[in-house]
């Protein structure tokens, strides 16, 4: 993989972020415990940090995302037809165990949300 598509993956990155948290706070996408966000998108982005990698096995991105609570968000992606498309979500919050937010428990609230994230982050900043 090239040096300018893993700097293109860092800058999708933080668009995925934002939008991310843009959609969260927006409350469009009901989710347990249904609690309404207060926080601004400024002062939950502060909470949060991100960082990416490459993994050559499978041409795979991978987007880690951690709040100051600890709980992080890892999202996998690849390119594909000049986006990038979410391959795999995870996520622990409450416990050690990682959640597949793709997967069958999780997805009936999570992938509708994580694929407008993804649609909206690649019409901004696709490949």
């Amino acid at each position: 993989m090239s040096t300018a598509a893993v700097s293109k993956f860092e800058s999708f990155g933080e668009v995925f972020v934002r939008k991310y948290w843009e959609a969260v706070k927006s409350g469009a996408f009901s989710m347990p415990p249904h609690e309404p966000v207060e926080e601004s998108i400024e002062e939950l982005l502060s909470e949060v940090s991100h960082r990416t990698e490459f993994h050559r096995e499978g041409s795979l991105h991978e987007l880690h995302m951690e709040n100051a609570h600890g709980d992080w968000w890892r999202f996998t992606f690849r390119a594909s037809g000049g986006r990038w498309e979410l391959v795999g979500a995870s996520a622990r919050s409450d416990s050690e165990i990682p959640h597949d937010l793709l997967g069958p428990v999780y997805a009936p609230h999570f992938a509708p949300l994580l694929r407008h994230v993804e649609r909206d982050a690649n019409e901004t900043k696709s490949i």
